[in-house]
């Protein structure tokens, strides 16, 4: 399994899984809450910071998007607020929105002191961390991760008839 970083200007590094993990890493917790409300965490989880791995390319800036790319083919995109913590996050009990608590994104390999399983995205998930045991949407917990890709951000294109 490998994880591929690649910056706005091209620069691409590739990782193997045991590269991933002799990085820096921190332990923090996180958890989710799927579409149906099944709440999953929060979990104690290890990885490296998502800033981190993109420092390696040339970083991110304000005026950029992340592509994140799964290995069953799933992708989505994140802006820079986003992955600097604009995002909502909920009491763990009853699923309502507080305010804002610190998070952090981490690329995680550990979950509860032990590699993550197949199902909960074994060998690399984007995860979002929070110190405070507050929950975040599931659709930021990205499964298999392989992949990501700095892009500049491209304004968008208005028609006119």
């Amino acid at each position: 399994w490998d994880l591929t970083l690649v910056g706005r200007e091209g620069q691409e590094v590739t990782f193997s899984y045991d590269e991933v993990r002799s990085l820096p890493s921190v332990e923090t917790g996180g958890g989710f809450f799927s579409s149906v409300g099944a709440v999953y965490g929060p979990f104690t989880v290890k990885g490296v910071r998502l800033e981190t791995l993109l420092d390696l390319v040339g970083g991110m800036s304000q005026s950029d998007v992340l592509l994140v790319a799964a290995n069953d083919g799933y992708s989505c995109v994140f802006d820079y607020d986003q992955l600097h913590g604009e995002i909502d996050t909920f009491e763990p009990d009853t699923l309502r929105m507080v305010p804002q608590g610190a998070v952090e994104f981490l690329v995680i390999y550990e979950q509860q002191g032990k590699p993550l399983t197949h199902e909960y995205g074994r060998p690399l998930r984007l995860a979002v961390t929070n110190p405070d045991g507050l929950l975040t949407e599931g659709h930021w917990w990205v499964k298999w991760v392989n992949r990501l890709e700095v892009r500049a951000l491209t304004p968008a294109t208005s028609s006119t008839r």
